[in-house]
């Protein structure tokens, strides 16, 4: 009996969504969990998930799960997604005779879609909807030892072309495998279509934001993330590409914040056309460390007063809309 093996790719640093978004709720669960589920369901097994970026939460999130392997990317900040791939085919090498992999955001994809590409023959599948590719895609065991001797540089297109592997095209009635959650509108889409088309069940949420100010505002969430990925990338030309902010509206920030607090947040090195390095300052630091463990205070606080008040509040079902398939 052959076995098909899961591979999930959670590293990425969910810049443009401004939250960890394999653990962005969806109903009851979170994304990764969906995805693991319906993974599950279809027959899928063993898991593997590579983390780099806010790997802690995600081991906090599986702790005592003997079910699933994380596997860490330490150079997440500085690697390509192909990099991830490697990392989770290693640990998948031996022990199933394909595999279907994902990143984390997709959460959607139906059973159905599952069940449809670990029936194709071919030795690397993906699901098209309405002419668009989508995730998750099918890759047969024999080719994993040839892609871990690719540089990791490449990607899994000019990886494929070079072992002369023509990708193969499953049609399927599943729009759900070309939606992300890049961003906070496409993470509204994508709630919008759990209840209307795969019948999910409506809830409210909270969004809870922060902002810390002394006479004038100091700084807020873009700061502490820009801060984070200051500390994570080595330098803010990548942190400002990973949020896709301007260099000016960056350094405006830190400069703002730096002028209240008194202190210098950044020590910043000149490194021309490269943007240079740039690293947190020991007192910097530590502000953000204080930030972030605020932060998980005040989430699990404030999630726990929410729970209390509004988790039995009901909402009317979503107006139907096309059903997949």
């Amino acid at each position: 009996m052959s076995t098909t093996g899961a591979l999930i790719l959670a590293a990425g640093l969910s810049s443009r969504m401004g939250r960890f978004k394999p653990l962005l709720p969806i109903g009851k669960s979170a994304f990764i969990d969906h995805i693991i589920q319906t993974m599950r369901t279809a027959g899928v097994g063993p898991v593997v998930i590579v983390t780099g970026w806010h790997a802690h939460e995600l081991e906090e999130h599986f702790a005592g799960r003997t079910d699933i392997t994380l596997v860490h990317n330490p150079d997440f900040a500085h690697t390509q997604m192909f990099h991830s791939i490697q990392l989770g085919l290693a640990a998948l090498e031996g022990t199933c005779d394909r595999l279907l992999f994902s990143p984390a955001d997709v959460p959607l994809p139906s059973r159905r879609t599952m069940e449809l590409l670990m029936a194709c023959k071919a030795d690397f599948a993906c699901p098209m909807c309405e002419g668009k590719k989508g995730h998750p895609a099918m890759l047969s065991a024999r080719l994993i030892a040839p892609l871990l001797e690719a540089p990791s540089q490449e990607n899994m297109k000019s990886a494929l072309a070079r072992l002369e592997v023509r990708p193969i095209h499953v049609l399927v009635n599943d729009p759900a495998v070309c939606m992300d959650a890049d961003t906070p509108e496409s993470y509204s889409q994508l709630l919008h279509y759990y209840t209307r088309a795969c019948g999910g069940p409506r809830t409210l949420r909270l969004d809870l934001t922060t902002a810390i100010l002394a006479e004038a505002p100091v700084f807020d969430e873009t700061t502490i993330r820009f801060l984070d990925l200051v500390g994570a990338c080595g330098s803010m030309q990548n942190a400002c590409r990973g949020m896709h902010i301007s260099y000016s509206t960056a350094w405006r920030r830190i400069v703002n914040a730096e002028e209240a607090l008194g202190f210098s947040l950044l020590e910043r090195e000149s490194g021309g056309a490269q943007g240079g390095r740039s690293r947190l300052t020991p007192r910097g630091h530590d502000l953000l460390i204080r930030c972030k463990a605020m932060q998980k205070e005040l989430a699990a606080s404030a999630d726990a007063i929410f729970q209390k008040h509004f988790a039995d509040y009901p909402l009317p079902p979503a107006a139907a809309g096309r059903r997949r398939s």
